[in-house]
C-alpha cells in the first residue's frame, strides 16, 4: 500500500494566520512604542509638576515657620505627595504628614531619587535652607501601567476590528486564483482539445496570473499540435502496416495450403497474426485518447479463434460483453503469451460478473508476496511487470474498467473489467 499523500496547505488559511499574527504583533509593537514614548513624557510632566509645586509651596512654608515638634505620620495609605524643609545645616525644620525626611538625606538641590520617592530640592531665598518636595514612585509606575494598558487595549481592539476586514479583503484578492483553479479542475484533459484550455481559463483576473495563463496557453498549443501529429502518425502507421501484415498472413495461408503439414509455417503464421494484433493495438492504445469500437461479442469464441499454440481452452459457458474486439484480442494474446512462458498447458475463461472476464491457467503461478508486489507495480503504472499485463491493463482502462490479480488455487489468474 502506498502512503497517503499529505494534504496541501491552503493559501487562504495560511494568509489568515499570517494576517492575524501580524495584527497581533503590530498591536504589541504599537503598544511598546506608545509606552516607550509616553514614559519619558510622563516623567517630564510629573517633574514639571514637582518643580511647580515646590515654587508655589515655598512662600507658604517660610511664612508658617519651623514646627515646634515633629510632624506625626500620615495614616492615609493613598499618600502620593509630601514635602520637608531643611535649614542650611541639613536639620529638619518642618515636614508634611507622611513625609520621610530621614530617607531623603542628605538634601540637595535639583532632582533625585530615593527608594520610594522622586525628589526635587528648591533652595529658599535668603539662606533659609532647602525645600524638598517628593512624589511616590508608585504614582509614576501606576501612570505607566495605565498608559500601557490603555494603549494595548486600544491596539488590540483596532487589530480585532481590522482582522475581519483584512480577511475579507484577502478572500476577495484570492478569488481570481480560486476561479482559475475551478476552471482548470473542470477541464477534461482526457477528452478535450488542449488548445481549448485557454478558452476554459478565460482572461487573467490579476496581473500576477497573466504569466500562468500565458504558459498554460502555450502548453495547450504545443500539446494540441503534438496530438494532431500523433493522430496522423497512428492513422498512417496503422494503414501502412495493416496491408503488408495481411499480405504476409495471406501468403502464409497459401503456403500452408500448398505444403500442408508444415509446423514451422504454421508457427510463423501464428506469430504473424500475433504481431498484427499487437502492433495495431499498440498504435491505438498509446494515443492520448484511444478510440473504442465497442461491439457485442462472445469472449470465449474470440479467445478460441486466437493462435493458442499448445494451450488448450477448456469448455465453458458463453461470456458475452460489449468491447473493442481488436483491443481485447491483443490483450488476450499477451496474457496467452504470459501463460505459455510460465509453463501453462490449459486455460479457463469465466465471467464472474457482467462486463468482466476471469482468465486462469495451470502454470507455475506466483506466491502471495510476489502477487502483492505485482499489484503495487500495476497500481503505480510501472512497466516492471512486463508488457503483457501492462497492455491488458491499458485495454481494460481504455474501456473504463481495470485489471485485478485475484488469488488462485493453481496457476495464475487475471480479471479484466471492461464494462461498468
Amino acid at each position: 500500500m502506498t502512503e497517503a499523500a499529505r494534504p496541501l496547505a491552503s493559501i487562504a488559511r495560511r494568509l489568515l494566520w499570517v494576517t492575524g499574527l501580524g495584527s497581533l504583533l503590530i498591536a504589541l509593537g504599537v503598544t511598546a512604542a506608545a509606552v516607550w514614548t509616553v514614559d519619558g513624557e510622563v516623567d517630564e510632566l510629573l517633574d514639571d509638576g514637582l518643580q511647580a509645586s515646590a515654587a508655589q509651596l515655598a512662600p507658604v512654608v517660610v511664612a508658617a515657620g519651623a514646627a515646634p515638634q515633629p510632624t506625626p505620620p500620615d495614616t492615609d495609605d493613598e499618600l502620593r505627595f509630601a514635602w520637608a524643609w531643611f535649614d542650611a545645616g541639613g536639620r529638619l525644620l518642618r515636614a508634611s504628614p507622611g513625609a520621610q525626611p530621614e530617607a531623603w538625606r542628605p538634601p540637595a538641590p535639583g532632582f533625585a531619587n530615593s527608594e520610594h520617592w522622586r525628589l526635587y530640592g528648591l533652595p529658599l531665598s535668603g539662606g533659609r535652607g532647602l525645600l524638598v518636595v517628593a512624589q511616590t514612585r508608585a504614582e509614576r509606575q501606576e501612570a505607566r501601567i495605565e498608559v500601557g494598558r490603555d494603549a494595548l487595549l486600544m491596539a488590540l481592539a483596532l487589530a480585532l476590528l481590522g482582522l475581519p476586514l483584512l480577511a475579507w479583503r484577502s478572500q476577495r484578492e484570492l478569488r481570481p486564483l480560486q476561479r482559475l483553479a475551478e476552471r482548470l479542475a473542470g477541464f477534461d484533459a482526457g477528452r478535450s482539445d488542449p488548445r481549448a484550455l485557454a478558452v476554459q481559463m478565460g482572461p487573467p483576473g490579476r496581473s500576477e496570473l497573466a504569466p500562468i495563463h500565458e504558459a498554460l496557453r502555450q502548453l495547450g498549443e504545443r500539446l494540441g499540435a503534438r496530438l494532431d501529429f500523433e493522430r496522423e502518425f497512428a492513422a498512417q502507421s496503422a494503414h501502412l502496416l495493416r496491408t503488408p501484415l495481411a499480405g504476409i498472413d495471406a501468403q502464409l495461408a497459401v503456403a500452408l495450403k500448398e505444403q500442408p503439414g508444415q509446423p514451422r509455417l504454421q508457427r510463423v503464421r501464428e506469430a504473424s497474426r500475433r504481431l498484427q494484433h499487437l502492433l495495431l493495438a499498440l498504435l491505438r492504445l498509446f494515443r492520448s485518447a484511444p478510440e473504442l469500437h465497442r461491439v457485442p461479442l462472445e469472449a470465449r469464441a474470440l479467445l478460441a479463434g486466437l493462435p493458442l499454440g499448445a494451450l488448450v481452452l477448456e469448455a465453458g459457458p458463453p461470456c458475452p460483453l460489449d468491447a473493442d474486439a481488436e483491443l481485447l484480442a491483443a490483450a488476450l494474446l499477451n496474457l496467452i503469451d504470459n501463460a505459455q512462458r510460465h509453463g501453462a498447458t490449459r486455460l479457463w475463461l469465466g465471467q464472474p460478473a457482467p462486463g468482466s472476464l476471469l482468465l486462469t491457467d495451470d502454470g507455475g503461478g506466483i506466491g502471495d508476496a510476489e502477487r502483492q508486489a505485482l499489484r503495487q507495480r500495476l497500481a503505480s503504472g510501472s512497466a516492471d511487470q512486463g508488457l503483457g499485463l501492462r497492455l491488458a491493463q491499458l485495454v481494460a482502462e481504455a474501456h473504463g474498467g481495470g485489471l485485478e490479480l485475484p488469488a488462485s488455487a493453481q496457476g495464475f489468474a487475471v480479471r479484466l473489467t471492461l464494462q461498468a
